[in-house]
């Protein structure tokens, strides 16, 4: 019966995916407002708790949407207390709800509301994409790589990726988990093992250097490309790079997210942090924070005091272990 009933319910009004929880300023169209229905139709009590509503939509996941639960709905309009909804609640309902449509996805949506959603929505993704073009031109000033750029329609079809490690020799710009891990040279999401990343070419430009550069242990795999340990100024791009990209989207701070993998680098060394930062990219948890502190097994307490100096790196992480 339930399946029946959605099937006549129309479409989100959002993407599901669609987070403005860092957006503290929501748009009001003051005209629009002043000359609607709701204000000519309905109370200053029904008004007020209206708005209330669409500002509680606002930080919800997908923006702009309410659950169907009519006791959250109630106390983000200021009718519910210590648990319990207030009765005049009954009396203001219909005029606070005008608007709101329940959609197949069982939410609430408003057409007004969704159409500064999108908006909003449309704006933080395209600065995404400019941060990441930004992020790859720096990386190839610094490299004197030549990674190309992706055009926003791309870098939508692949699933608006941020953070990733780029080619230390190619010119192209792979999709997140298009990449074979056996292809030298390739830009995958992260490295397993050691921070690695140079083609046969690039490499070969650099032997009989290993030493004045600092990299002593040059190998060659049995494919017969030369794989080369990336610079430790390079682990840091990827930790603090697509590592803090990863915690900041998902919600965390970011002075919080630094702390937290400045942390895990701390005890656990570069190699394994970015081999869980791999895992943790395929896996898409929803809450990569914990994950990552599950999937790093912490030291002794003894040990982690030893090696994490609290109020500097590591304090979140400290914190979390010891909990």
């Amino acid at each position: 019966m339930t399946s029946q009933c959605n099937a006549v319910l129309p479409d989100p009004m959002v993407p599901c995916d669609c987070d403005l929880s860092d957006f503290p300023f929501m748009p009001l169209d003051v005209a629009r407002l002043r000359d609607s229905d709701l204000a000519a139709n309905e109370t200053p009590d029904a008004c007020w708790a209206a708005v209330l509503l669409w500002s509680a939509a606002w930080h919800q996941v997908p923006a702009g949407s309410m659950p169907d639960n009519d006791a959250w709905i109630a106390k983000q309009a200021g009718y519910a207390l210590r648990g319990r909804i207030d009765p005049k609640w009954k009396r203001v309902r219909e005029g606070a709800m005008r608007g709101w449509v329940l959609c197949s996805d069982g939410r609430y949506h408003h057409a007004v509301v969704a159409e500064k959603v999108r908006d909003a929505w449309s704006a933080k993704l395209l600065q995404r994409w400019r941060t990441e073009c930004s992020r790859i031109k720096k990386h190839n000033d610094r490299h004197g790589t030549d990674v190309r750029r992706p055009s926003y329609e791309e870098w939508i079809d692949c699933g608006r990726p941020t953070g990733q490690v780029l080619s230390m020799s190619g010119d192209g710009y792979a999709c997140p988990g298009e990449q074979d891990d056996s292809v030298p040279g390739d830009s995958a999401p992260l490295s397993r093992g050691s921070c690695v990343a140079v083609s046969a070419e690039s490499a070969s430009k650099g032997q009989g250097k290993g030493k004045r550069q600092g990299h002593p242990d040059v190998r060659s795999n049995p494919g017969g490309s030369i794989r080369q340990p990336v610079p430790a100024s390079d682990c840091s791009e990827i930790i603090f790079g697509y590592g803090l990209s990863l915690l900041v989207n998902s919600g965390t701070p970011e002075r919080q997210a630094r702390s937290f993998l400045g942390g895990l680098r701390k005890v656990h060394g570069d190699d394994a942090l970015i081999d869980r930062l791999r895992a943790c990219a395929q896996a898409r948890p929803l809450q990569p924070l914990e994950w990552l502190a599950a999937a790093l097994p912490p030291p002794t307490r003894a040990a982690i005091r030893r090696s994490v100096p609290v109020g500097r790196h590591g304090a979140a992480y400290a914190a979390i272990m010891e909990a």
